[in-house]
C-alpha cells in the first residue's frame, strides 16, 4: 500500500500509534526508530495488540493480511497521518510557537494570559503543563509527539478553544514532531549553550530552531509573522534568513526601567507596562509577548492588564529566603545569579544549589560549575536527573569548574551533597538572615529520575517545609 491511499482510508482505522505498548486493536502502528531503539523492531508486538496496518522505512515481514506502507521517513508520515486523522486542527486555532534556549515558558504564559484577558479561550502547551481552557494535564515532554500533539489541538477545537500557544522544542524539531503544525507566529528568544550532547554542535542546534520560521506560511496561513530578538546574534542571523514577515525586539526600545525584587517597570512600544517578573532577561521575554500579541492586533490595553497578572511556576519563584528557578544552562545560570547579586544586600551571601543531569551534554557541567564559583558565595553540588549515569561522577564533572586546583578555602565554598533534599537543608544552614539561597535546574519539577526510577521532590515545597512557611502556595 502506498501511504496517499492509506491517508485515504484513514477513517477505517481506530486510530494511530508510535509506541508498540499503546497500540488497541484496529490502530495504525508508524515504526519510528529513535537514538536509542528501532521501531521496527517493536512491529511484531504492534501486531499481537490489534494493529491493522503499519507503516515503516524498510520491508518487514508482516502477515499477508495487514497492509504495509514503506516510507522514506517514518517520522514525516506520522505527522502527515496525525494532521489528516485529526482533520488538520492547528489551521483552525491561533496559534503562536515559542523556541530558543531560555524564556519559551516565560513567554507563553504570558501570551495565555494576554489572550485570556482578550476574552478568548486558550490552550497552553509547555515544559509545565498542557492547558485546554482551565483544564490542566501534568506535561512530560516540552513538545509532544504528533499524534498527541494533533490530538491535543482536536480537544482544544472541541472545547471551543480559538487562540493556543506551544513551546516548540530543538528536539521537537529535529524530530519533526511539528511537522505540518499551522502557526500564525513563531517566537525566537535566544540561542546559548544547551542540548549539545543531542545535536553535536551549536549549528545544527540553530539549524533544528531555524525549521520553525521556515515552516511559516507554507500552508493555508500566509499572514503570517516571526517575532525575533534583536539582542541575539543568532536571532539577527535567523532574520536575515526568512522570507516572512518579521519583527525584532530589543533592549534598545525599552526606557524608563524601574526593576525590584517584585517585579519591573518599564516604557515600550509607545506604552508604559508593569509586571511581576524581574530582571533583563525577563525584560526581554515581557517585549516578546507584547510585540507578538500586538502583532496579533490585541489591543495595548489588553495586553498591559494581563501582564501584570502572570506568575511563572517555577521561574525566579520566591518562597522566603529562596528562590527557585529553573535555570538549567550556563546563560540562563549566570543570568539568574547576577540578578540575585542585584537585590542582594551588601554583605549578604548567595548559596547556590544546583546540579547537572546525566545522559545529557557533558560539557557544560564544568561551564556551569565555573559560573557558580564566580558568582554564588557558597556552592552545594548535588543531583538533578541523574537518569542512567553515576550521580558522583556528575557532581564531579560540575565540580571541575567550581573547585579547579583545590585548596582549603575552595572546598569550604564548594560542597557535593548529593541527596537533593540535605542539599537544600545544609543551604539554609549555612545561610544568615540576609542570604539568599538559590535552588536552580529543576523549577517546576516535582520527581527526579534515577535510571527509571521516580523519585519525589519539590524544591518549593522543600523550601517551604525547611522554613517553616505553611500559607504561601507554589504559582501552579
Amino acid at each position: 500500500m502506498e501511504l496517499n491511499e492509506l491517508i485515504q482510508n484513514l477513517k477505517s482505522y481506530s486510530g494511530l500509534a508510535c509506541d508498540s505498548r499503546k497500540v488497541v486493536p484496529e490502530n495504525i502502528f508508524v515504526a519510528v526508530s529513535g537514538s536509542k531503539l528501532d521501531g521496527t523492531t517493536f512491529i511484531a508486538q504492534a501486531i499481537e495488540r490489534g494493529a491493522k496496518a503499519i507503516v515503516a522505512e524498510v520491508a518487514v515481514p508482516v502477515p499477508p493480511v495487514i497492509p504495509l506502507v514503506i516510507v522514506p521517513s517514518a517520522r514525516r508520515a506520522l505527522a502527515e497521518l496525525a494532521k489528516v486523522y485529526y482533520d488538520n486542527p492547528s489551521q483552525k486555532l491561533k496559534l503562536v510557537g515559542i523556541t530558543g534556549t531560555n524564556g519559551k515558558t516565560t513567554i507563553a504564559y504570558l501570551l495565555n494570559a494576554i489572550f485570556k484577558e482578550a476574552g478568548f479561550k486558550t490552550g497552553l502547551i509547555t515544559t509545565v503543563e498542557n492547558v485546554i481552557d482551565n483544564e490542566s494535564e501534568q506535561a512530560t515532554l516540552t513538545t509532544p509527539d504528533p499524534i498527541q500533539l494533533n490530538a491535543l489541538f482536536a480537544k482544544m477545537i472541541e472545547k471551543g478553544v480559538t487562540h493556543a500557544v506551544m513551546e516548540v522544542s530543538s528536539h521537537a524539531l529535529d524530530q519533526e514532531r511539528a511537522l505540518g503544525i499551522d502557526f500564525d507566529a513563531a517566537v525566537f528568544t535566544n540561542l546559548t549553550h544547551d542540548h549539545l550532547d543531542y545535536h553535536k554542535d551549536i549549528e545544527n542546534y540553530f539549524l533544528a530552531k531555524r525549521k520553525l520560521f521556515l515552516s511559516l506560511g507554507q500552508s493555508t496561513k500566509k499572514d503570517v509573522v516571526a517575532v525575533i530578538n534583536g539582542d541575539d546574534a543568532y536571532g539577527l542571523r535567523l532574520k536575515s534568513q526568512l522570507k516572512v514577515k518579521t519583527s525584532i525586539y530589543s533592549k534598545e526600545n525599552l526606557s524608563d526601567i524601574e526593576q525590584t525584587l517584585d517585579g519591573m517597570k518599564f516604557f515600550y512600544r509607545h506604552a508604559h507596562f508593569e509586571s511581576n517578573l524581574t530582571g533583563d532577561y525577563n525584560a526581554s521575554n515581557l517585549m516578546a509577548a507584547i510585540l507578538t500579541a500586538i502583532k496579533m492586533e490585541i489591543p495595548v490595553k489588553t495586553i498591559k492588564a494581563a501582564i501584570k497578572k502572570v506568575y511563572v511556576p517555577g521561574r525566579f519563584e520566591r518562597i522566603g529566603r529562596a528562590i527557585i528557578d529553573f535555570a538549567h544552562s550556563p546563560d540562563a545560570l549566570e543570568k539568574l545569579l547576577r540578578l540575585v547579586r542585584s537585590f542582594t544586600e551588601k554583605g549578604a551571601k548567595i548559596v547556590l544549589v544546583f546540579g547537572c543531569p546525566g545522559d545529557r551534554d557533558r560539557d557544560k557541567r564544568p561551564i556551569m560549575g565555573e559560573i557558580a564559583d564566580k558568582l554564588a558565595d557558597l556552592v552545594i553540588i548535588t543531583t538533578d536527573d541523574p537518569h542512567t549515569e553515576d550521580p558522583n561522577q556528575i557532581a564531579k564533572e560540575v565540580a571541575k569548574g567550581a573547585i579547579g586546583i583545590p585548596s582549603p578555602l575552595q572546598e569550604i565554598r564548594t560542597q557535593i551533597i548529593l541527596d537533593r533534599y540535605k542539599a537544600i537543608e545544609k543551604a539554609f544552614s549555612l545561610a544568615h538572615p540576609n542570604d539568599w539561597v538559590v535552588i536552580a535546574g529543576r523549577g517546576h519539577e516535582k520527581y527526579q529520575d534515577f535510571n527509571g526510577k521516580k523519585v519525589a521532590i519539590d524544591d518549593r515545597d522543600v523550601a517551604r517545609e525547611i522554613q517553616g512557611i505553611k500559607n504561601q502556595r507554589s504559582v501552579d
